[in-house]
């Protein structure tokens, strides 16, 4: 076969995986953007087009600086390449002709190689005669590209090809292998797993740390606790988000936070958006604290994806009609499960979340939640009174979708612990042991129950009112064991 030197000719992608060898032009839509590699300047990425239904073509871009390689500003995206070389990779063609030379494998031909390895790859190696340019992939947009190589030369009839892939994309279903993703609720501990999710919010914490927080509307597994002495943070970033950024956040079901550090990582965070649907591959998933969070891997890619299966979070989603105003407008459907361990006054209130309770619109409320008591302190009994002789307890108090201090205090502590005898320290114990998941308050791993709670805000300075704003346990007790 010659080589294909027509600037006006491009190759659908299927015929792409034909010209082993050759420099060729192609466009297509990114579907999948893997990570740039800082030490040797290069990434790769994944095109299809809508005549071919296989998974797509591994493109990989080298470039003398990280600035020459392509920055994608949505997955999605169209890019044009000329002169791009098809190729296999060179490693595994070694192993083939190692295995040819060395085994005495010698029945094998350039088509089989080729099929055994099924990774051909087109190379875009700016230092030599390639050149590369991006488009919006949406339709409709005008026709000038957002980067491009500096070799790159648009002609009038790109213009059509560009119009023509953009209103055929517009059907297309790409072939993404939904089978292999994970739910957060299925998530497990050291492991990499695919997720398709929703961006709800991006925020930079230091110079060098990002977080990226994402939701696919279940709840993460709630996380046995093995730290003995040092208080448990509220959340996986430094501080908790300010109030205003929490009430963008969905209120049922768990948001993951992604920590990005790495330069090759923070490049690839300028093409994810708040409300945008993505698919991530190969994120490691840890916990740390007794919370959960993931980082990016050198194989994690970002894929495309089409799904109208994961709707947009509304705050009210869930929720159904409006209460006594003396407390919070906001009701559950479905009840969560307890233990029983504990019971309130209230049992015709609502059932609501952490994160309810935390974007709630009035700084006072009332609230009946489900929540595991993952930490309190004072842990010495013989300190949780107070000089007065009030009980003065603060806890730490976790559900899936968020981690508030509460604290416990005075004639609400008495009820709380029901305590007959001031001085049985080891009554107190046992129904802190049992509150904490553990037969000793230090005890660890401990996995503390789920258990039923109300909880009251308040403020403590009225000219700083959400500043001040806190939340105290009432009318709340333990049950005989």
């Amino acid at each position: 076969m010659e080589e294909i030197r027509d600037d006006y000719k491009f190759l659908r992608i299927q015929d792409a995986f034909k010209a082993l060898h050759l420099h060729v032009n192609l466009i297509g839509v990114i579907v999948e953007l893997g990570l740039s590699n800082g030490s040797d300047c290069s990434c790769t990425l994944k095109i299809v087009d809508p005549w071919h239904s296989g998974s797509g073509l591994p493109v990989k871009f080298v470039a003398r600086t990280i600035r020459e390689l392509p920055r994608v500003e949505s997955v999605g995206d169209i890019i044009f390449l000329s002169r791009v070389k098809v190729d296999t990779p060179f490693l595994r063609l070694v192993e083939i002709l190692f295995n040819i030379l060395v085994l005495g494998l010698n029945s094998y031909s350039l088509t089989q190689i080729v099929l055994i390895n099924r990774k051909i790859t087109a190379l875009c190696n700016e230092t030599s005669s390639s050149s590369f340019a991006l488009f919006n992939g949406k339709h409709g947009v005008d026709f000038i590209p957002y980067q491009s190589s500096p070799k790159f030369l648009m002609r009038e009839q790109d213009k059509n090809f560009l119009s023509n892939l953009r209103e055929g994309m517009i059907t297309y279903k790409f072939e993404d292998g939904s089978c292999c993703f994970t739910s957060l609720k299925d998530i497990k501990e050291g492991e990499c797993s695919n997720l398709s999710c929703l961006i709800v919010h991006i925020s930079k914490v230091y110079k060098d740390r990002w977080y990226i927080f994402v939701w696919d509307g279940t709840e993460m597994p709630p996380c046995n606790i093995l730290v003995k002495s040092e208080r448990l943070p509220l959340c996986v970033e430094p501080e908790m988000l300010p109030t205003y950024m929490l009430r963008k956040f969905p209120t049922f079901g768990s948001v993951l936070r992604i920590l990005v550090d790495r330069v090759s990582e923070k490049q690839a965070i300028h093409c994810l958006q708040p409300g945008q649907r993505v698919k991530l591959l190969n994120l490691f998933f840890q916990v740390n604290m007794g919370l959960w969070n993931a980082t990016f891997t050198p194989s994690t890619k970002m894929q495309y994806t089409m799904s109208r299966g994961l709707q947009a979070f509304s705050p009210q989603r869930m929720y159904g009609e409006k209460l006594s105003s003396r407390w919070n407008p906001i009701a559950r459907c479905i009840s969560p499960s307890h233990s029983g361990i504990t019971g309130v006054a209230h049992e015709d209130a609502p059932f609501v979340s952490l994160m309810d309770i935390l974007t709630y619109h009035n700084v006072t409320a009332k609230f009946r939640c489900v929540v595991r008591f993952i930490q309190v302190y004072p842990r010495d009994v013989r300190k949780l009174r107070d000089s007065h002789g009030n009980i003065k307890l603060l806890a730490i108090l976790e559900d899936a979708t968020a981690r508030i201090h509460a604290s416990l205090y005075a004639a609400e502590g008495e009820k709380f612990f029901g305590c007959e005898d001031e001085s049985d320290e080891e009554a107190l114990v046992k129904k802190l042991n049992r509150l904490l998941g553990g037969e000793e308050m230090e005890q660890v791993p401990r996995n503390p129950p789920w258990v039923q709670c109300c909880l009251f805000s308040f403020y403590k300075h009225k000219m700083d009112q959400w500043g001040s704003r806190r939340f105290r346990i009432f009318d709340t007790w333990i049950n005989a064991s």
